[in-house]
């Protein structure tokens, strides 16, 4: 997982954005590392009410509505 995040890290530059990303990484590996059975916790997540849940189901839903009309390409300007 590190050297993915050093791979990405050379191509994007030495930026600031750059050395964030590898920092994040850095940080995910090492909470894989301490965490080696999370995994295997089969208890759902909580947090959230059913209702609050369902709510927030129906929003992200529709966020892809609509976008069929949009282009998806890209322009690159120069």
């Amino acid at each position: 997982m590190l050297s993915l995040g050093v791979v990405l890290w050379g191509l994007m530059g030495s930026s600031a954005s750059g050395a964030d990303l590898l920092e994040r990484v850095k940080n995910q590996e090492i909470a894989q590392v301490l965490r080696l059975r999370a995994g295997l916790n089969d208890t759902p997540a909580v947090g959230l009410s059913p209702t609050a849940a369902v709510n927030e189901m129906e929003h992200y839903d529709k966020s892809f509505k609509g976008e069929d009309k949009k282009s998806t390409e890209m322009k690159i300007t120069y």
